[in-house]
């Protein structure tokens, strides 16, 4: 391993980084973000390129840029932004950050991205059947084929993402840090559009509905007695792909949180494993999140935004099986914009005391039901 790249692993597991990282988020997410990173950069060692997809010299400028941004100076390489007063990140590193999303987020990655050239966008949504057409003589005229083309509206919102960062960190502006404030951004756009797209309109500041929420989405309820988060039976789980049209099967697949899956998958009938113990190779994706299973053939993916083993009940909804890609859209209003403060107290924290910048990402995008006959949402029985 030659010097520089070591001085880059040295620059991304900086233990100031991990320190304020764990004080503005916990431990747990900024575990999360050191870990992505580390994979990130790892696969671009092994495969002999940049996953992340920006040159080195664009990363330098967009950090030195941000490193200027943080003195009062100005930025050379990012274009100005009169509506907010700060600055449009570059397309390039726009895209670089969507990439990594979608290493790390499920609806960044599996359901339709909509380039928005407005804060509002309206896109056909079908809701009949099959189109079959018909046959027509040489000399016959055809009859229109019955058209059921809604209409999904995308209606983009102000997402916003706020750290702290040193300001002697800063001032080494390097390939290195130009990777965690794009890892940063990124973490954090994919994992708010996983909870918007799976359980939106379910908390406090949900501008979206989700598919748990919406009421287009086709609810399979339990068969008596199945009142718990693990009870989900075979014949359950067939009823779900059964409910989705057959040319939503292509890329369907089943969605839990981590512990629900845990349950299910540890189902036994006798010695045996009621799922099965899959060979996962013939599912795996080429990026991000890989699949820890499968049900009748269909991947399994879990996502800490569903709801977790420690709620299961009566009449709860708790899991989804369905095409994200046909299921759910979401509009992408960008680039990025990427402000900062030396005064703003972030955490609890005066940055101006502590030597630090307030970095300030902000994102429009916009979530909406595509598809919703694409989709199943589970829920247990009532008793």
């Amino acid at each position: 391993m030659n010097d520089e790249l070591k001085a880059e692993f040295k620059g991304m597991l900086d233990d100031s980084i991990k320190a304020n990282l764990e004080e503005i988020v916990g431990k747990e997410i900024a575990d999360k973000i050191e870990a992505s990173l580390n994979n990130i950069r790892a696969r671009s060692i092994l495969e002999g390129r940049d996953i992340i997809g920006v040159d080195a010299d664009t990363k330098i400028k967009f950090v030195q840029d941000i490193r200027n941004i943080s003195r009062g100076e100005k930025a050379a390489y990012l274009e100005s932004s009169d509506q907010t007063g700060g600055y449009l990140v570059p397309t390039e590193v726009h895209a670089g950050i969507l990439r990594i999303a979608e290493t790390v987020g499920i609806i960044a990655r599996d359901s339709r991205r909509w380039p928005m050239g407005s804060d509002t966008l309206e896109i056909p949504r079908y809701t009949g059947a099959a189109m079959q057409g018909e046959y027509v003589g040489e000399d016959e005229e055809g009859d229109e084929t019955q058209n059921d083309l809604g209409v999904a509206r995308l209606n983009a919102k102000v997402w916003m993402l706020i750290y702290r960062i040193g300001n002697t960190l800063l001032s080494d502006a390097n390939v290195s840090i130009a990777d965690w404030l794009m890892t940063m951004a990124a973490e954090g756009m994919a994992y708010r559009l996983d909870r918007e797209g799976f359980v939106g309109g379910t908390f406090v500041g949900s501008p979206f509905v989700g598919i748990l929420q919406s009421p287009d989405v086709t609810v399979q309820t339990l068969a008596a007695t199945l009142t718990g988060f693990e009870d989900l039976t075979v014949e359950e789980a067939s009823n779900a792909i059964a409910n989705l049209p057959t040319a939503a099967l292509g890329k369907a697949a089943f969605y839990f949180h981590r512990s629900v899956w845990a349950r299910i998958r540890a189902q036994k009938s006798g010695d045996n494993y009621v799922f099965g113990q899959s060979n996962l190779a013939t599912l795996r994706r080429e990026n991000g999140i890989q699949p820890v299973g499968e049900i009748l053939g269909y991947p399994v993916f879990t996502t800490d935004v569903l709801p977790a083993y420690s709620t299961s009940g009566v009449s709860k909804k708790f899991g989804v099986f369905g095409n994200l890609e046909l299921a759910l859209a979401w509009g992408d209003r960008g680039p990025m914009e990427v402000a900062k403060s030396d005064s703003a107290t972030v955490g609890g924290k005066s940055v101006f005391r502590a030597n630090q910048t307030a970095v300030r990402f902000t994102h429009r995008h916009a979530i909406t039901m595509q598809l919703p006959a694409a989709a199943v949402v589970l829920k247990t029985a009532a008793s």
